[in-house]
């Protein structure tokens, strides 16, 4: 009786090979996200999430529009930038919190897995950027990019603020808490504003 040889490494066939070629490719595939860039012309426009207690320091009248080099989430240079336009009514004029406020990186947090934000489905790749409110003197805000599935975007733009001084007076509008969620489409032109 002959011995059997011993076990070693097994060739993959030519099917099984392309296989794991087809599968790495739509793992790559899930990374790229430059369907979500928009063009010359285009913007991702939408509103405020109505529900008082998604909102806070901002009106429902509160429109957003956004453009994105969604190529560029990971690197050094801003991949977009923000407005924000809010109607005026009978008591208040209009208002402009972000007027073209660039996404600016973060540096150290892409060495952070906080760069990699991952919550809730539906949310392909999700970026923690900054931006200036159009007010020099006003603090800067927080912006969470989420890429959704459904080739929308989500902004979720936030600002801690200060706590009402003890004296009783008004904080400026600048250190205000801010809190917000936008679902943002793909729609061409400027969002009306």
């Amino acid at each position: 009786m002959s011995a059997a040889p011993p076990p070693g490494p097994r060739r993959a066939g030519p099917r099984l090979a392309l296989l794991l070629l087809a599968g790495a490719g739509a793992a790559a595939g899930c990374d790229d996200v430059s369907r979500f860039s928009t063009a010359e012309g285009e913007a991702y426009c939408g509103a405020i999430t109505l529900g008082g207690a998604f909102r806070a320091g901002l009106s429902p009248r509160v429109q957003m529009r956004l453009v994105l080099d969604a190529d560029a989430l990971d690197g050094p240079e801003p991949p977009g930038a923000l407005w924000t336009y809010e109607a005026p009514d009978g008591a208040t004029p209009e208002r402009r919190l972000l007027d073209g406020a660039q996404l600016r990186p973060i540096g150290a947090l892409a060495h952070d897995p906080l760069s990699r934000l991952q919550f809730g489905d539906g949310r392909e790749r999700n970026a923690v950027v900054a931006v200036s409110a159009s007010d020099p003197g006003a603090e800067p805000l927080l912006a969470i990019v989420s890429l959704r599935t459904d080739a929308s975007v989500e902004v979720r733009l936030l600002r801690p603020g200060h706590e009402e001084p003890a004296s009783g007076e008004a904080l400026g509008a600048g250190q205000r808490q801010i809190f917000g969620v936008f679902r943002l489409t793909r729609r061409s032109g400027t969002c009306g504003f």
